[in-house]
């Protein structure tokens, strides 16, 4: 029990800016680029809320054997580090939301790591966490979305995760320090090209998939979305003002997503051929993530 209180007490007395730095390290040390010939790695998928992560995990899920998989979300992970020793041996797959000043990274004991993630159109991504705030009466901030409009919400700001909360998760700052866009951009950028294995956008999920499976040597690629969010509000309906707004708040996740687009296209165009994508489809069908 006391070394329990002791490592708990340790991770509690780190700040976001070590722990960013510790995982950094980590990963610029252990990354791989596939887990072909490496039996010994863990697949790490950082799950960015409302990116279409929680379909990417249960395609994930359906490749490895439960006794390998570990879900755990970085606050509960941060109460209780020692779950990840738990099982006889490190997780294969380990998923969940875990930026990266979170501790889930001084876990893995040096072992090499898969270690990717999944962005989105911050105007997007911002829409869909309104409409799921909005359709969940548990959500601690369901208050704020329950009867306010989009645009109301977001003057609230009542999550770090509506203004640049993508750049701010991978450069270490969603829950704390001050910094600028351009800081943002490119430490963001830096962490992308240094410390993660594949960038995937969730407006490439079909391609991206054929990517990841290239890397994995997935078995079973078949999915239906999930955690779909009521759409209360549509992109389309929203005036100029809200759309602005949003932009003007987003400057660096806007940034950061064109990079990954932009990157993801190049990795396609050189891999996954249009026979290919087509064959795909023809198993495996469904609307993007909402």
């Amino acid at each position: 029990m006391n070394n329990n209180n002791n490592m708990q007490h340790t991770w509690h007395s780190k700040d976001d800016k070590s722990n960013f730095k510790l995982s950094q390290q980590y990963l610029t040390n252990s990354l791989i680029e596939n887990t072909n010939n490496n039996n010994k790695s863990t697949c790490v998928f950082s799950h960015v809320p409302k990116t279409g992560g929680t379909s990417v995990e249960y395609i994930l899920a359906k490749n490895f054997l439960p006794a390998e998989v570990l879900h755990v979300n970085a606050p509960d992970l941060l109460q209780l580090p020692e779950v990840i020793s738990m099982k006889k041996q490190m997780p294969k797959l380990l998923c969940g939301h875990h930026p990266m000043h979170g501790i889930l990274y001084q876990l893995l004991k040096d072992q090499p790591v898969f270690h990717f993630t999944m962005l989105r159109d911050p105007i997007d991504r911002v829409i869909s966490y309104y409409n799921y705030v909005k359709g969940k009466s548990d959500h601690p901030m369901h208050k704020h979305a329950a009867k306010q409009s989009l645009q109301a919400f977001f003057h609230d700001n009542p999550s770090p995760e509506l203004r640049n909360g993508q750049s701010k998760r991978f450069s270490g700052h969603l829950h704390s320090g001050v910094i600028d866009d351009a800081g943002l951009i490119d430490i963001s950028i830096e962490v992308m090209n240094t410390c993660f294995s594949l960038v995937l956008t969730t407006c490439l999920f079909d391609q991206g998939l054929l990517l990841l499976n290239n890397r994995l040597n997935l078995t079973d690629l078949f999915y239906q979305n999930k955690n779909i969010s009521a759409k209360y509000i549509k992109k389309s309906q929203l005036d100029d003002g809200t759309l602005n707004l949003i932009t003007e708040h987003n400057q660096a996740d806007t940034a950061l997503y064109q990079w990954a687009k932009k990157h993801c296209l190049e990795l396609i165009n050189s891999e996954i051929d249009q026979t290919t994508l087509n064959q795909y489809h023809a198993v495996s069908r469904s609307p993007q993530p909402a």
